[in-house]
């Protein structure tokens, strides 16, 4: 790869492992109240689409259904951020650096993240600092990098069968 593609790549991809860190910082400085509305809003959506008897409930069973939803979506919400997360993180480190040291320099960078998220909770009204959630998105980053190495390793047996 060209010097320049290179850098350019390299600019790309970790402006996009900041991005991201931004949108969870965002997500994560929302007080528990505003949290539990964006998360009811989510559930209410993914019900109308995919639980066809959600509508003729009541509006009080509803809100029941929503909330038996709540743990479990908000659970796989912090997973699935931070796979992203850990996928992101393993490809800008993969510019410059083997597969072999990019991936446990992706799990480092995403869990000392996702430690951090939970410390920046302990500080916002109403919400809390919980090492269940650190494990969650510890998982997340551990998944996330651990599919764009298998992606990158079926690439490359790809390659050398050619």
């Amino acid at each position: 790869m060209a010097d320049r593609q290179k850098t350019w790549l390299r600019i790309v991809l970790w402006a996009l492992v900041a991005a991201w860190m931004g949108l969870i910082f965002c997500l994560s400085a929302q007080a528990a109240q505003d949290s539990q509305q964006t998360s009811g809003r989510v559930i209410r959506w993914l019900l109308i689409h995919f639980d066809k008897s959600f509508l003729n409930l009541s509006p009080e069973e509803q809100i029941l259904r929503i909330d038996d939803w709540s743990f479990v979506v908000r659970k796989l919400a912090h997973f699935v951020l931070f796979a992203v997360l850990g996928f992101l993180c393993f490809a800008a480190f993969s510019v410059d650096l083997p597969p072999r040291r990019a991936f446990p320099s992706a799990l480092i960078l995403g869990v000392a993240r996702a430690v951090l998220d939970e410390v920046h909770q302990a500080f916002v009204p109403g919400r809390s600092c919980e090492l269940r959630d650190v494990c969650i998105d510890s998982a997340g980053v551990l998944l996330g990098a651990a599919f764009l190495l298998l992606i990158l390793h079926w690439i490359q047996r790809k390659k050398l069968k050619k």
